[in-house]
């Protein structure tokens, strides 16, 4: 009934909030009803959004009164760094390359170089084309050549010509938005940024019509070595290009996956602009579209060869399901003894299939498991405990006094554990584990020296529906978790990836619940544990984020599946159950809460957990960078 209340209030908001909308969504959702029964209709409702069109067309629109204020800014800098633009051409069709090239003299920003590497193309016009246009404005460099080599080779070619003291990147098919270059010469002045990349739109062959919005997280080394999320728009410091050797004239493909890479190793400084800078157009004639396995398997090299550069060439490198993902399988912590630590009051039901499912699915790995009994008074569930005690030799039984407060029931457990684990596993007594290796992928992320910290993918007991994907600061008002009511698989069985990728690659994260939280031993005692002036609400958050401002990473780690035994109906109510934690919370981070969650891109709804795009997407004057150094972010307008 519950379920069915919420679903009844949430087609009122879909109502409220698209009015617009309203004959589109009612032929959407009598499709939905005909073609998928209640379920289609539940599955309209949960995750309906409007013509993307429209708002990609109003984002656009909104920008254009700005142009001037912009270039006149630009023009009364006592800076104005030079920005090279490489641009490598083959057999490039004439309106294609026109567009490009015209994309660039249309920049608000103009001290810029283009500097156009022709790889010999045979089709007629290219050269005199690229010739007319480099007469036509003394800022385009153009070199030619009979020979074809690849597009490494022509982009380095094009890297010779290049005077400015940063280079990015444009294809010889895609368009620079004309706000690009003045966003970058931007954050030059303001960030001295060794790399810097943007948002960007996926569009058809003309251009025009919207494919998808790639909004980016902030920088996520993890993610990158996951999945190349990084594509366009790139800028990089030019000494630490040309220091790196360029690009790598060995590959075809996956060559600027790999130049991503190798600057990154090197890069002190990384700014996320997020905003749409670049439109990539979705030509099926790609080299990328007609040879995906030759993409995968180089890129699978590349990767590999960033491992052995930086020290990790113990790890391997496994494909997934879908095009272009992948999986690092680093080893396990030498030496490493886990406590999984679960408290109870009673319900001796549900921690008995907790550590049934604990014991039928873990091996390989050595751990405890730690149970705290906080006042039980139920005869059944206190003596399962006592025999749980007794039945082997790695469970130990706690017990706990005093009023509920998660945070110093878990504190005054690990504290009286001792020395002698490496790392603490938190756990619900609702958690159930459904695969085998599920502990043992949570523990390889922590062999990395900066982790800190690892969340579970958790999901309800129907084993169909996404509860937790990792915590998002500031989403619905204080935190939410990522994907939250998503359905876990689509139709072929296979994992949904989510947006980017997020639900089925192990990445970065600010936070991840403590329903099942992994932590080094070290890091607890460094960060003192959980605060104890947060008695149940946002407290894990709040631990994460600490963990986070300590320098180290929290890696959401999607390999460790597990069921959270929670109700599916339980939502957030009207009335907050923990008032004095949230204030608390929002107290102490409203920084954060304000600045935006580094990790969630602000082209996103923030009262939703399935990265739907705002439908009021306007275009900002000035965009609030994210500034990735030593493991942490700030922000810069």
């Amino acid at each position: 009934m519950q379920r069915k209340i919420f679903l009844l209030f949430r087609f009122v908001y879909l109502v409220l909030r698209y009015p617009g909308h309203f004959d589109g969504m009612w032929r959407e959702l009598r499709r939905h009803l005909r073609q998928g029964g209640i379920v289609g209709l539940k599955h309209f409702i949960l995750y309906y959004r409007p013509a993307q069109q429209k708002i990609w067309a109003n984002y656009t629109s909104s920008r254009l009164h700005r142009a001037q204020p912009l270039c006149d800014i630009a023009d009364n800098w006592t800076a104005r760094p030079l920005i090279s633009v490489l641009m490598p051409t083959y057999n490039t069709p004439p309106q294609l390359l026109r567009d490009a090239i015209n994309s660039v003299l249309a920049q608000w920003y103009r001290n810029w170089e283009l500097c156009i590497a022709d790889d010999g193309s045979t089709e007629p016009g290219v050269a005199q084309l690229l010739e007319e246009y480099a007469a036509r404005d003394s800022r385009i460099k153009l070199s030619l050549t009979s020979k074809n080599g690849n597009v490494s080779v022509a982009s380095n070619r094009a890297l010779a010509l290049a005077c400015g003291d940063f280079i990015t990147l444009l294809d010889h098919d895609d368009l620079l938005e004309p706000q690009a270059l003045f966003r970058l010469a931007d954050t030059i002045i303001e960030d001295n940024p060794d790399f810097i990349y943007s948002d960007e739109v996926m569009v058809d062959e003309t251009a025009e019509k919207l494919v998808f919005w790639s909004f980016r997280p902030g920088f996520s080394l993890e993610r990158l070595r996951n999945h190349p999320y990084i594509v366009h728009l790139v800028c990089f410091r030019a000494s630490l290009l040309r220091q790196i050797g360029g690009f790598d004239e060995r590959l075809a493909i996956s060559q600027d996956y790999d130049l991503i890479l190798r600057v990154v190793e090197q890069s002190q400084r990384i700014v996320h602009i997020p905003e749409v800078l670049y439109r990539w157009r979705q030509r099926k004639s790609s080299l990328g579209h007609r040879k995906q396995s030759e993409v995968e398997a180089t890129s699978r090299q590349v990767l590999e060869g960033h491992l052995r550069r930086t020290g990790l060439s113990v790890a391997k490198v496994e494909s997934r399901s879908w095009f272009n993902y992948y999986r690092v399988v680093y080893p396990l912590p030498e030496g490493h003894r886990v406590a999984i630590v679960i408290p109870t009051r009673d319900r001796h039901d549900l921690v008995e299939q907790c550590v049934r499912s604990i014991k039928k699915t873990v091996s390989g790995v050595s751990y405890d498991i730690v149970l705290i009994d906080h006042e039980s008074d139920n005869v059944e569930s206190l003596a399962w405990f006592e025999q749980f005690a007794r039945s082997a030799p790695n469970h130990r039984l706690l017990r706990h006094q005093g009023a509920f407060n998660f945070s110093s029931i878990n504190n005054a457990a690990i504290r009286s554990l001792g020395q002698q684990y490496s790392h603490y596993l938190l756990c619900n007594n609702d958690i159930e584990a459904l695969e085998a290796g599920w502990l043992d992928a949570m523990l390889r992320q922590t062999w990395q020296p900066d982790v800190g910290a690892v969340g579970a993918l958790l999901v309800y007991g129907d084993q169909q529906t996404v509860q937790h994907a990792g915590v998002c600061v500031g989403l619905c008002g204080a935190a939410e978790h990522y994907s939250k009511f998503l359905k876990l698989r689509l139709e072929d069985g296979r994992r949904d990836p989510g947006f980017i990728g997020t639900l089925i690659i192990n990445h970065e994260v600010n936070a991840a619940t403590a329903a099942c939280l992994l932590i080094r031993r070290e890091v607890f005692e460094q960060v003192g544990g959980f605060c104890e002036k947060i008695a149940v609400g946002f407290g894990d958050v709040d631990f994460c984020l600490r963990i986070r401002e300590a320098g180290y990473r929290v890696i959401q780690c999607q390999d460790a599946l597990l069921v959270h035994h929670e109700s599916i109906s339980r939502g957030k109510g009207m009335v907050d159950p923990h008032p004095q934690d949230s204030a608390f919370y929002r107290n102490r981070w409203a920084r954060l809460l304000c600045d935006g969650d580094p990790y969630y891109s602000p082209g996103l709804v923030l009262h939703g957990t399935n990265w739907h795009v705002r439908k009021n997407l306007s275009w900002e004057q000035f965009p609030k960078r994210r500034i990735f150094q030593n493991n942490r972010f700030t922000f810069m307008n």
